[in-house]
């Protein structure tokens, strides 16, 4: 009896040192088994990297440590980069295809184990590694949960959404970021963010982002972060229902775009948001697996397309407006089972905005979204928003779909007196027995409203769009307030647009100048031109060739 206690402790003993080892340690004993015996050994390792030494040894010299390979060196590789497996060389000579945008480039050698296909790793091995990066490359601690991995690559899985082209590959300028992949348990949910450097050599100018992303995905947010918060998250994934996640989101970020699906936002001509060189961005991906079986490889990818600082777009500019202002928690829903409508008022005094996109978010017991102009008394003015529309506002689908919230886009974009602003109205029901607080996770609530706005209008187009027509179009027309001019010259072009009246007298020349290839679009404001209710003419002269088009001017 006493042999059998002992044998029994010796295996407990045996499987709790086994489980406890850390993923540095799991991932060092791979290298061990697959790496040290023909390559990375002896006096001269293959790469100038020996495996062989200790663990912490091993660990100094991959972690943020350069590579010898010329080609890696240009890029920018470390062997390891926490956070980034993409940029982390040692990821690369493991992959083997595992992340297709992931393999080795001409130039950078041969796939490792060197002796491949006889130390092949199994796709569970890269996963470790690949997660280990992911999550930071710590020395010690568990950075993910083996028992689920080892279930995905082995028949409970469902694909990684399938990586796009990057904007290189398709000949565009701008790059390509990504999330994960982050691995969700049946019937889970998470929210992680996440710090992303996109190491721009130069400020630019985003014309476009195109999200790509996984299914039963809640949301994918862009944000920027400062450099305080960028160093207070790290670089692994942060879980968004931890309160010092929330707290450094709402103190050190600032909101740049929200997607609850798949979609290319292509932003109107002539603007563009400004990124600038050193600055960082905070990913956030929310996701729900509502299967009970399988288990999900979250991916989520972003192209951003760009064009040189200095183009010539307006500044589209981000923000968002949550009930509570800088203390969301005071959002709490009380549970009468009835429903629960509250307001937000937002102003920006001194501030005239033009409004290109606007959505409402809230979480699982929001049950309407309204927006109104606010009046100078304080009271709600014309209604713009209907939270009952589609996700696209197209049409009214007669309830409120939080999941997918409508995103209404104004084109013309719409002038707003900030001084005034907008009241952001939501109802809620709590059937609950508890009263719901605020939470970033759908477990609690959110009052939030997006949107994106410049704060003058675009005269120009330097996106690059190319079309034959050179017709000069007018919208809307007749108009009381803002009519646009749209128009697109192929090649650069000598362009003059002036104003004539009724009468043929010329009041004013908008624009005269050379404009670059593409579509250009202008926005005039009748009051601001001072025009009164009439019959006026756009004479539009390209390289000498004169179109004529008609605005009826009516009173305000």
């Amino acid at each position: 009896m006493k042999k059998l206690y002992s044998f029994v402790v010796l295996l407990f003993f045996v499987y709790a040192n086994t489980t406890a080892q850390s993923t540095y340690q799991q991932v060092y004993a791979i290298f061990q088994a697959k790496c040290t015996g023909a390559c990375h050994a002896g006096a001269l390792p293959s790469g100038n990297l020996d495996l062989s030494g200790s663990e912490d040894s091993v660990y100094l010299r991959l972690v943020n440590a350069a590579p010898v390979n010329p080609a890696a060196v240009t890029a920018g590789y470390k062997r390891v980069s926490p956070g980034y497996p993409f940029r982390s060389f040692l990821m690369k000579k493991v992959n083997h295809g595992l992340d297709p945008q992931n393999d080795l480039l001409p130039l950078e050698g041969n796939t490792m184990p060197m002796t491949y296909p006889a130390d092949t790793l199994a796709k569970e091995q890269v996963e470790l590694i690949r997660q280990w990066i992911i999550w930071g490359a710590k020395d010690t601690g568990t950075a993910y949960n083996s028992a689920l991995i080892h279930d995905y690559y082995n028949g409970s899985g469902v694909e990684e959404t399938t990586a796009p082209l990057t904007p290189a590959q398709e000949g565009r300028e701008g790059y390509q970021l990504k999330f994960g992949p982050v691995f969700l348990q049946p019937q889970g949910e998470f929210e992680y963010f996440q710090v992303y450097d996109p190491k721009l050599p130069a400020s630019v100018e985003v014309t476009e982002m195109h999200a790509k992303l996984p299914p039963n995905s809640h949301h994918w947010v862009l944000r920027t972060i400062s450099q305080a918060g960028a160093t207070a998250m790290g670089v692994a994934p942060q879980e968004g229902a931890n309160f010092n996640t929330q707290i450094q989101v709402f103190q050190y970020s600032k909101f740049k775009g929200i997607w609850q699906f798949s979609d290319d936002l292509i932003l109107p001509a002539g603007t563009a948001h400004y990124q600038q060189q050193n600055e960082q961005l905070l990913l956030n991906l929310h996701m729900h697996n509502y299967s009970s079986t399988q288990i999900l490889g979250c991916s989520a990818y972003m192209n951003v397309y760009t064009q040189p600082m200095g183009s010539g777009a307006v500044e589209m500019k981000t923000d968002l407006s949550s009930y509570g202002g800088q203390n969301p928690f005071a959002l709490q829903i009380p549970p009468t089972g009835q429903p629960y409508t509250v307001q937000n008022p937002y102003t920006a005094p001194g501030e005239t905005r033009y409004f290109w996109n606007i959505q409402s978010h809230t979480h699982q017991w929001g049950k309407d979204f309204d927006m109104f102009l606010r009046n100078s008394d304080g009271t709600k003015g014309a209604q713009f928003y209907e939270g009952f529309y589609n996700e696209d506002y197209s049409f009214n689908q007669g309830y409120y779909d939080y999941a997918h919230p409508a995103v209404k886009t104004f084109d013309p974009l719409m002038a707003v007196n900030m001084d005034n602003g907008m009241i952001f109205e939501a109802t809620y029901q709590n059937n609950t027995a508890a009263t719901i607080p605020f939470s970033l996770t759908t477990q609690g609530e959110m009052f939030v409203t997006y949107f994106q706005y410049t704060n003058e209008l675009p005269a120009t187009a330097v996106n690059n769009v190319t079309e034959n027509s050179a017709a000069l179009q007018v919208y809307p027309n007749p108009s009381k307030d803002i009519f646009n001019l749209s128009y697109t010259t192929d090649g650069n072009k000598d362009v003059t647009v002036d104003l004539y009246n009724s009468v043929g007298a010329k009041i004013k020349t908008l624009f005269n100048g050379l404009q670059i290839n593409g579509k250009h679009t202008m926005h005039i404001s009748t009051s601001e031109e001072n025009l009164a209710a009439g019959i006026y003419f756009i004479h539009l002269n390209i390289s000498g060739n004169l179109t004529i088009s008609k605005i009826v001017v009516m009173n305000r």
